[in-house]
C-alpha cells in the first residue's frame, strides 16, 4: 500500500515539477522488491487496475487458477498495479507477464521489450469485442458545449496523461479539432483509476466534461449508476461492430503479453491455454471475456506517433526548461524590455479571445440546432428501412466472425508449427487463404519476376501456375503498392480499372527492413458479389506481415551460418599456425627418410654387379615415406577446408586419431604422456568431421598449454570416450593448474583468453560449432585437479536436424 501522500488526486501539465512522480516511483520499487523476496516461487502477472485494487483481483484470480490447473508445474498469482507502478515492476523485472491497457503494452513493448502473447475478446450483452473505444462526455444540460471544439475554456478530467483509453484516445480526437489540452482548457485534472470517479464528477458538476472508456459509461448506466439521459456524448462515433456510445477511433483491447525474462516454452503454453481457454470455465465468466490471437497494434503506433508520446516522445519539441537552459540571458533580457508590451496585448488578447469564443458558440448553436432538424427528419423517414438491414448486417457479421476466428486459431497453429520448414508453413497458409478468401489461386509473388529476391521462398510448379494466371491481377496489385497503397481489396477489379481484367484480386505487400520483396496475392477469374470486409483485411495483412518476418528471419539465419563459418576457418588457420613446428617436425621424417633411401640406391645403381632385391626394397620404403608425407599433407588440407557444413556419420575415435597425428610432433616436444580410454564397441556420431577434429584439437591444444606449468615428466593428458543416452561424449582432461573459481563462465566468452597472445575465440567457437550438431560442451574441475572439457554429439542424424531446423 503506498503512503497517503502519494494516493491523492493530483493535476499535473507536461511542464510541472518530478519530485512527486519521482517519490511515487521509489515507494512504488521498494513495495515491488518486498513482493518479489516473499513469492520468488511463483509467477507474477501484473495486472492493470483501472477500476481498483479489488476490482482486478476479483475479475482475474480465476484466470490465475485457470492457468494454474492447466500448468501444474507453476503457480501463477495476479498483482494489481497503477500505470506507474507497471512500468516500475516490468523495468526491475518483477514480473513474469502482464495485462494492461493497450497503450500501456506499447510504451513497455519499446522500453522493455515485452512482447504479447494474445488479445482480450470481451464478451459483453452477448456478443465478443476485440476492439474498444472512449467517449467524451458532458451533462446534458450544459449549455455552453454541444460538439469537441467547445470544450476550450472549460474544465476537464481525465485518469492520467499515460492512460490510453481514459485520456490518450481523447487527447487526439481534441488534436483533430484543433484543441490543445494541455494550452486550451481552463483546467485539465487527472484523477487516476477508477473511472466510475470521473463520470460521478461531471454529473455533479465539479468539472465540465470528461472522458472515460466507452463501455464504461454503458456498464453505469446498465448498473444504474447513472441514468444516460443526464449524459452528452461528443463527438458521437457510429460503428456496426460497436453499439456503444463513442467519440474516438477503435483500437485493439487488451494484450496478455510475456516480459522480456520469461523463457518462450512457458509463452507459449500459457498463449495456448489462454486460446484454449472454454467460454464457460469459471476464468471466462469472472473476466468477462476470453482470448484470441495477438491483433496489430500499429494503429497505436500511429497515435502515438501523432502525440510524440511513448516510443515517439523524441519526436516532441524542446520543453520549456531546455529552452531556458540555453538561452536564460536572452530572455532576461528580452522580459525585461517586452513585460509591460506583453501583458497590454495578453489583456486585450484575452478579452477578443473571449468575443470571438462567445460568437463561435452562438454561431454553432444555431448551426447545431438546424442540422438537428434535418437529421431528426431523415432519421423518422429511414428508420425501418435501417432496422432491416441492420438485422441482415448483424447475421452476416457473426457469421463473418465465426469464420474469421476460426481461420486466425488455424492460422496460429501454422505459425506455431516452427519445426515445420518455412516453404511448407507459406504453403499451409495460402491454402488457408483461398479457403478463408473463396478464391481459386494464392501465390507469393517476387516483386520482379525475372530477377526474384534469393530469400524468398521457391513456390512450387502449382503456385507457379497460379501465379502465371493471375499475371494481370498481380501487375495491378504492384502498380497500387508502389504508388503507396498499403494492401488492395476488390471483388470486380475492373469495376475501379476498366483496362484490368475482370476478377476478384485481395493482395497486400510483404516488406522486408522496410523495403517491398514481394506481394501475397489471392485472386479469382470470377468477381464476388459483396467487397472484401474489413476483417478480411485484417486477416490478410497479419498474414502478410507473417511472411515478411519469417523470410527475414531467414535471412538472418543464413547470414549468421556463413559468419560462423568463417569464423571456425580462421580458427582453423589460427590453430594450424600453432601447430606449424610440429607439422614441420612431421613431415621432415619422412622426407629424410626419402633422401637417405633415395641416396642409398644411387649407391646401390653403382655398385657392379647391381643388388636388385636391396634396390627394389629401398624403392619400396621410399614409396611408403612418400604415401606418408602425402597422407600428412591431405589432412592438413582437410582440415582447412572453407565452406558449408558437410554432416555424415563416422566413429568420434577416427577424429581423436586424426587429431592426434596432427598434434604428434609437439605433444613428443612438450613430453606430454596421452592415455585413450575407449571402450565402446560402437562410437559412430552425425556431424562435420572437419569441424570435429578442429574442436578436439581446440581442447588438446588448450591442455598443452594448461600443462607448461608442470615439470616434463608429468604431464599428463586422458582423453575418453562414453556413452550417454543416443549421443556420444568425449572428454579431454590434463593435470594442470586448472582454471580459478568464478572463471568457468567466462572462459567459455568470445575474446576472453588467459593466453599471453591468445585470440580467446577457442573455446567459444568451439561450444557453437558443438551446439550447432545438437550436442553441449562444459567444463568442469575435476576432484583430483586440472581442468575437464568434454562435450556430446548425436548418434542419430534426426537430432542434429532437429537442432538444424
Amino acid at each position: 500500500m503506498l503512503p497517503a501522500f502519494l494516493r491523492t488526486r493530483s493535476v499535473l501539465r507536461p511542464e510541472q515539477d518530478g519530485i512527486f512522480r519521482i517519490a511515487k516511483h521509489v515507494a512504488a520499487v521498494a513495495a515491488l522488491a518486498w513482493t518479489t523476496v516473499v513469492q520468488a516461487d511463483e509467477l507474477q502477472i501484473g495486472v492493470l487496475a483501472f477500476r481498483g485494487h479489488d476490482a482486478a483481483l476479483a475479475r482475474w484470480s480465476a484466470t490465475a487458477e485457470y492457468l494454474t490447473r492447466q500448468i501444474p508445474e507453476h503457480r501463477f498469482v495476479i498483482v494489481p498495479l497503477d500505470l506507474e507502478r507497471m512500468s516500475d515492476a516490468v523495468a526491475s523485472e518483477s514480473l513474469d507477464f502482464v495485462l494492461t491497457n493497450t497503450g500501456n503494452y506499447v510504451v513497455l513493448e519499446s522500453d522493455f521489450g515485452v512482447s504479447r502473447l494474445a488479445t482480450l475478446k470481451v464478451h459483453y450483452q452477448g456478443r465478443d469485442y476485440t476492439r474498444f473505444g472512449a467517449v467524451i462526455f458532458t451533462r446534458s444540460d450544459h449549455p455552453d458545449i454541444q460538439e469537441i471544439r467547445d470544450l476550450a475554456g472549460h474544465s476537464f478530467m481525465a485518469v492520467s496523461r499515460e492512460a490510453f483509453g481514459g485520456f490518450q484516445m481523447a487527447w487526439q480526437e481534441m488534436l483533430d479539432h484543433d484543441i490543445d489540452p494541455f494550452r486550451d482548457l481552463e483546467n485539465l485534472e487527472f484523477v487516476g483509476f477508477p473511472q466510475d470517479a470521473i463520470v460521478n464528477a461531471v454529473l455533479a458538476g465539479e468539472v465540465d466534461a470528461g472522458t472515460v472508456r466507452a463501455r464504461t459509461l454503458h456498464r453505469m448506466a446498465a448498473e444504474g449508476m447513472v441514468d444516460p439521459g443526464d449524459i452528452r456524448v461528443l463527438g458521437q462515433r457510429k460503428d456496426a461492430a460497436f453499439p456503444f456510445p463513442l467519440s474516438t477511433r477503435l483500437y485493439p483491447e487488451w494484450p496478455f503479453a510475456k516480459t522480456r525474462g520469461t523463457p518462450d516454452h512457458l509463452a507459449q503454453a500459457v498463449a495456448i491455454t489462454l486460446l484454449g481457454m472454454p467460454a464457460d470455465s469459471a476464468a471466462a465468466r469472472k473476466a468477462g471475456a476470453r482470448w484470441t490471437i495477438p491483433l496489430d497494434y500499429g494503429s497505436v503506433h500511429a497515435l502515438f506517433r501523432q502525440l510524440e508520446i511513448g516510443p515517439y516522445g523524441d519526436l516532441a519539441k524542446p520543453g520549456l526548461d531546455k529552452v531556458w537552459r540555453e538561452y536564460k540571458l536572452w530572455i532576461i533580457l528580452g522580459a525585461a524590455a517586452l513585460s509591460a508590451a506583453l501583458l497590454v496585448s495578453l489583456l486585450v488578447g484575452r478579452a477578443n479571445r473571449r468575443i470571438k469564443l462567445s460568437e463561435s458558440m452562438l454561431r454553432r448553436e444555431v448551426d447545431q440546432r438546424r442540422r438537428t432538424e434535418i437529421l431528426l427528419q431523415a432519421h423518422k423517414d429511414s428508420l425501418e428501412r435501417r432496422v432491416s438491414r441492420r438485422t441482415a448486417a448483424l447475421a452476416e457479421a457473426n457469421e463473418s466472425l465465426r469464420r474469421s476466428e476460426a481461420t486466425l486459431r488455424r492460422l496460429h497453429e501454422i505459425f506455431a508449427a516452427t519445426r515445420d520448414p518455412l516453404e511448407v508453413q507459406i504453403d499451409k497458409l495460402i491454402n488457408e487463404g483461398c479457403r478463408y478468401f473463396r478464391l481459386a489461386t494464392g501465390c507469393l509473388a517476387p516483386v520482379d519476376p525475372d530477377a526474384p529476391d534469393p530469400t524468398l521462398v521457391q513456390i512450387g510448379s502449382d503456385r507457379q501456375e497460379a501465379a502465371a494466371s493471375s499475371r494481370t491481377l498481380q501487375d495491378y496489385a504492384l502498380s497500387r503498392f508502389r504508388q503507396g497503397q498499403g494492401f488492395v481489396a476488390l471483388a470486380d477489379v475492373q469495376r475501379t480499372d476498366h483496362d484490368t481484367a475482370r476478377g476478384a484480386l485481395l493482395a497486400a505487400p510483404v516488406t522486408r527492413e522496410g523495403r517491398m520483396t514481394a506481394s501475397l496475392v489471392f485472386a479469382d477469374a470470377s468477381p464476388r458479389e459483396r467487397e472484401f470486409s474489413d476483417v478480411d483485411v485484417d486477416i490478410l495483412l497479419l498474414m502478410a506481415g507473417w511472411v515478411g518476418s519469417a523470410l527475414e528471419k531467414r535471412e538472418i539465419s543464413r547470414l549468421a551460418e556463413e559468419h560462423q563459418l568463417q569464423l571456425a576457418h580462421v580458427t582453423r588457420l589460427n590453430s594450424m599456425g600453432e601447430m606449424a613446428a610440429g607439422i614441420a617436425h612431421e613431415l621432415n621424417q619422412p622426407l629424410t627418410a626419402i633422401i637417405n633411401y633415395a641416396n642409398g640406391c644411387a649407391r646401390l645403381i653403382r655398385r657392379d654387379p647391381v643388388a636388385a632385391e636391396e634396390l627394389e626394397r629401398a624403392i619400396g620404403l621410399i614409396g611408403n615415406d612418400a604415401h606418408r608425407a602425402a597422407e600428412i599433407i591431405r589432412r592438413l588440407r582437410d582440415f582447412l577446408r572453407h565452406g558449408d557444413l558437410r554432416s555424415e556419420t563416422f566413429p568420434l575415435s577416427g577424429c581423436v586419431g586424426n587429431a592426434l597425428e596432427m598434434l604428434g610432433g609437439r605433444l613428443r616436444q612438450l613430453g606430454v604422456k596421452v592415455t585413450r580410454h575407449e571402450d565402446l564397441a560402437d562410437d559412430r556420431v552425425h556431424a562435420d568431421h572437419i569441424q570435429v577434429e578442429q574442436v578436439i584439437i581446440n581442447l588438446l591444444m588448450n591442455a598443452m598449454d594448461a600443462l607448461s606449468d608442470r615439470p616434463p615428466d608429468d604431464r599428463r593428458v586422458e582423453i575418453r570416450l562414453t556413452a550417454a543416452g543416443s549421443e556420444i561424449r568425449l572428454s579431454v582432461s590434463d593435470n594442470g593448474s586448472g582454471i580459478p573459481e568464478g572463471e568457468y563462465e567466462r572462459i567459455l566468452h568470445p575474446f576472453y583468453t588467459t593466453k599471453p597472445g591468445g585470440m580467446g575465440m577457442g573455446l567459444s567457437i568451439s561450444r557453437s560449432i558443438v551446439e550447432a550438431h545438437g550436442g553441449a560442451l562444459r567444463v568442469r574441475r575435476p576432484d583430483e585437479g586440472g581442468t575437464e572439457v568434454s562435450f556430446t554429439l548425436p548418434t542419430q542424424p534426426e537430432a542434429a536436424r532437429a537442432v538444424g531446423a
